[in-house]
């Protein structure tokens, strides 16, 4: 998915504070004001960079951007670290990171994997700029490092690497510091890098509410920045907001958007709409039941709820409905589908 390239505001603001240098000095070139910046959302990538190269060469402390990581709080993410930390598990956490860091920042782009023993959080840049990508990577990894510290409830020492796709800087030391973790060189990518069996740890601060209600709000984020010419992007995302609110049993008696409501909220018609998601190869029917599929997969997974539990927070009145329909999706009933995932 391609966005325009911005950082929030909020990040910007603090790599500012954390210059100790004045302001006036710092923005020189970026055209931007202290206050200008605290009544924007996002950055565009021009300016933060200059912003960037300002503070670094204004006789910065080695390690400064890593450190400028420590003071990224919760709050800071919006929900984005709102729906990370209460996510049910490390590795849902690191996905949520992954997936919606957009919320946040649009000038790289992320992966969480599996590999054998290990779990890679990667990073790539978009930019172009080697000094933009150094600091804004220092930053991340210690962010990243410390909702992983969170979540196991101790400092990761040497269970986790931190890994740089460039030549060890004179500043190794400092860098070892801030993230107490072995830092490695010349790498194939910007990654955090954890024992694959702490995927699993469940987080002390799950709840599930919390945790949909802010992927919700996350989705609606991206839905805003995705641009206008992507609609099935634009739809899937609507459409995922609802049934986010599904899981998180906040969307009452309310169904899915249906083609005419999703019409209107891009400002088009049904009949154009439906043009524009052909050109792309779906439809308004296969991203709905992509993520009706998706939804009945999360509420089935859940033991408390009965089979005309899930139908009817899924807008089913009779449960022998719902039941047809899983059938036709999946070739399989719910119970049947419930039981091959617990197996």
């Amino acid at each position: 998915m391609e966005y325009p390239l911005l950082t929030s505001s909020a990040y910007a603001l603090l790599y500012l504070r954390n210059s100790r240098q004045p302001a006036a000095h710092m923005l020189q070139g970026t055209g931007l004001t202290e206050a200008t910046m605290m009544q924007r959302e996002y950055l565009e990538f021009e300016p933060m960079a200059r912003l960037l190269r300002n503070i670094d060469g204004a006789q910065a402390e080695p390690g400064w951007a890593a450190r400028v990581g420590l003071q990224l709080n919760i709050s800071t993410h919006g929900p984005l670290g709102f729906a990370a930390l209460s996510a049910p598990t490390l590795g849902a956490a690191l996905r949520v990171m992954a997936d919606y860091h957009p919320v946040r920042i649009t000038t790289l782009s992320a992966d969480f994997t599996i590999r054998g023993r290990q779990a890679v959080f990667s990073m790539s840049d978009l930019t172009g700029d080697a000094l933009y990508h150094r600091i804004t990577s220092e930053s991340i990894l210690r962010v990243l490092e410390a909702l992983v510290e969170t979540i196991v409830g101790h400092p990761v020492g040497d269970y986790v690497t931190i890994c740089f796709p460039w030549p060890a800087p004179e500043y190794v030391r400092e860098l070892e510091q801030v993230y107490g973790a072995r830092c490695e060189f010349d790498a194939d990518a910007v990654a955090l890098v954890i024992p694959a069996s702490w995927t699993h740890l469940p987080s002390p601060l799950y709840d599930e509410g919390s945790y949909r209600s802010n992927i919700a709000k996350c989705r609606q984020v991206i839905s805003r920045l995705t641009p206008s010419s992507n609609t099935a992007e634009q739809v899937r995302s609507m459409l995922a907001s609802h049934f986010d609110q599904v899981r998180a049993g906040a969307a009452g008696e309310r169904g899915a958007p249906g083609l005419e409501e999703l019409a209107e909220e891009l400002h088009t018609t049904p009949r154009t709409l439906i043009r524009r998601l052909k050109r792309q190869s779906t439809s308004y029917r296969s991203l709905l039941e992509a993520e009706q599929l998706e939804c009945a997969d999360a509420l089935l997974q859940q033991a408390a709820l009965s089979v005309a539990d899930v139908a009817e927070q899924l807008g089913y009145s009779d449960p022998a409905n719902f039941g047809r329909a899983f059938r036709k999706l999946t070739g399989v009933s719910p119970a049947a589908w419930r039981r091959g995932q617990r197996a």
